[in-house]
């Protein structure tokens, strides 16, 4: 008696051969013997996710009557049953469904046929009926528990699709077309977090990243978690269906921002949507960002890239038990401010094909706050004379720093987004010769003179860059501290008036509640933020075209801050949330 085979890796799908192998006997020739063991492993198989296809010479009406009759042709994905040669066809099986030869097994009582497979499809396991007694306990085929049948019927809605395919006769793009392909963008991966964990760890064709988590599930649950908590981190899970059915959660992503730079640090997506290019489609919604790729996969996103033009994108709105909507389209998109812009954006892809982003950029190891006025005044105005501009670039500032793409952005039909919280954090210093106002501030010095505190400078320059700028500083300027609220006032009424009135403003609010607040709820609140959002409210307060976010309402406890400044990742989703609602968009039909 053979031993239990083994083969190179875990078995995903079993190829059939019927006559003399799934029956005894055959068809055509005197009739056959049904063999029970095979249809109750074929059953079992199934609800290991372990699925089960056909490749036999008969003919497929008379087959398919047989199988109907013992109620288990549904049980079989693809089947091929035709007179021609086995080779090809099982090659073009696998291309169909997405599985590579080494995760398939073919049974055939005809070594011939077994060669001509092994040799149209490299890779390929083969092996004559004499190996089916020991598949039900063979390791490799042990698969997953599925009880209901979620994979099977995953494959049955793909070989549905593929049938069509062949019936319309169309190219594969306008067959797409045609498919009513409908990608949900479900930001709450908390909910769903074992899909996601699945998703990276058990996807080959399609993960680009490979970042694979800890096989402990509750590892990998504590180090997913603690990556999706975190204010830089922006992630979904891809939900696709179409004309054909429901794929479920086929694709999940992660995108890590460092200096408002996004890298993927997981992409990976099931090879049930092959050719449907849905990775494709994420990844420009995504404005393609770094992609370190490792391995090989079976879509080249950078080097062949596919402008799709058939997918439906859905969202979900606060209503938990409404389904999900069709996305809006917002137009054209501005939004200027720090890393709490930043983190909004990410969802905002999903809206628009054009946002202009201005935001804050590290520059010779500190960060330029583009959420100060103090740069985008005179970007408003006149710009900076000569002397002025000399007088920046002492400091590190550059000629650009003082553009803006606000005014011809912000026309109708458009959405400007903007933030200023560094107003009320970062002090402002007067140049002693041309009277240029601007911001400075290096980390571990945030509302601080630093002309007045030569032990400070001494304790935050890192680089000798940053100390001759701090000589330069206390030799050039003078500090005027944090704008009062008159100049807030002032500053944000100009901002305001020279944006057409038909255009839908955001205002970001600062938040003022610390974590010393949550603890202790006699603590006090922010003052200088107190001052800001005060501020803003009374230039809001007679705009209907002005909308005013705040993050207070969406922070719940100590836990969802990092700091005063800086939320995990589910408080900037429930912003958005409510930005959606907020804008009042029209529903979907």
């Amino acid at each position: 008696m053979m031993p239990c085979p083994e083969f190179p890796e875990e078995i995903r799908l079993i190829i059939w051969d019927l006559d003399e192998t799934f029956w005894n006997g055959t068809l055509t020739e005197g009739g056959i013997a049904y063999r029970q063991d095979c249809h109750d492993l074929v059953l079992a198989l199934n609800r290991r996710g372990v699925m089960n296809a056909i490749c036999s010479k008969n003919d497929h009406a008379n087959i398919e009557r047989l199988l109907k009759a013992k109620d288990i042709w549904d049980q079989f994905i693809f089947p091929s049953i035709d007179w021609t040669a086995k080779g090809p066809r099982i090659a073009a099986m696998l291309d169909q469904i997405g599985l590579r030869p080494q995760s398939v097994l073919f049974i055939d009582d005809n070594p011939m046929n077994l060669a001509q497979a092994a040799e149209a499809a490299p890779g390929l396991n083969t092996a004559g009926p004499e190996v089916i007694c020991h598949l039900k306990d063979a390791p490799q085929l042990a698969g997953k528990d599925d009880p209901d049948l979620s994979r099977l019927r995953q494959y049955k809605i793909k070989e549905a699709k593929n049938h069509a395919k062949e019936i319309t006769d169309d190219s594969t793009l306008d067959f797409l077309r045609k498919s009513d392909v409908q990608v949900l963008f479900d930001y709450d991966v908390t909910a769903h977090l074992d899909r996601a964990i699945e998703l990276i760890n058990r996807t080959n064709q399609l993960n680009f990243t490979k970042n694979r988590l800890p096989e402990n599930i509750e590892d990998a649950r504590a180090k997913l978690g603690a990556a999706l908590s975190h204010n830089t981190s922006d992630a979904a899970l891809i939900r696709v269906r179409d004309r054909f059915g429901d794929y479920g959660y086929v694709g999940f992503y992660l995108t890590r921002r460092i200096q408002n730079t996004r890298r993927l640090e997981h992409f990976c997506f099931s090879c049930r949507t092959l050719n449907m290019f849905i990775e494709h489609y994420v990844y420009d919604v995504l404005n393609n960002p770094e992609l370190p790729v490792r391995g090989e996969v079976l879509s080249d996103l950078q080097n062949d890239p596919i402008k799709v033009d058939w997918i439906t994108p859905l969202t979900l709105l606060p209503e938990k038990e409404k389904p999900a909507q069709t996305v809006q389209n917002l137009g054209p998109i501005f939004a200027r401010g720090g890393c709490d812009l930043a983190s909004l954006m990410h969802y905002l892809t999903l809206h628009s094909s054009q946002i202009t982003e201005e935001f804050n950029a590290p520059r010779n190891g500190q960060m330029l706050r583009r959420d100060h006025t103090a740069f985008l005044m005179p970007a408003l105005g006149g710009g900076l004379s000569a002397a002025e501009m000399e007088a920046a670039q002492s400091l590190g500032y550059q000629a650009q720093d003082f553009e803006t793409d606000l005014l011809s952005i912000c026309r109708p039909g458009s959405l400007c987004f903007l933030s200023f919280w560094a107003d009320a954090d970062i002090p402002v210093y007067r140049h002693k010769d041309t009277g240029l106002q601007v911001p400075y501030w290096l980390v571990g010095a945030q509302n601080h003179d630093l002309i007045a505190r030569a032990d400070l400078r001494a304790a935050v320059a890192k680089t000798d860059v940053q100390r001759e700028r701090l000589n330069i500083l206390s030799r050039d300027f003078e500090h005027l501290g944090l704008l009062g609220p008159g100049q807030m006032v002032q500053r944000y009424t100009q901002i305001l008036d020279v944006i057409p009135p038909q255009v839908q403003i955001v205002l970001m609010l600062a938040n003022e509640r610390g974590s010393l607040f949550f603890l202790n709820r006699d603590k006090p609140r922010h003052k200088h933020h107190q001052i800001l959002n005060t501020a803003l409210r009374q230039v809001a307060a007679q705009r209907p075209n002005v909308m005013l976010l705040n993050p207070e309402n969406h922070i719940h406890d100590a836990q969802d801050l990092l700091d005063l400044n800086h939320f995990r990742r589910d408080v900037y989703h429930r912003i958005y949330l409510e930005l959606l609602e907020g804008l009042r968009l029209p529903k979907a039909a």
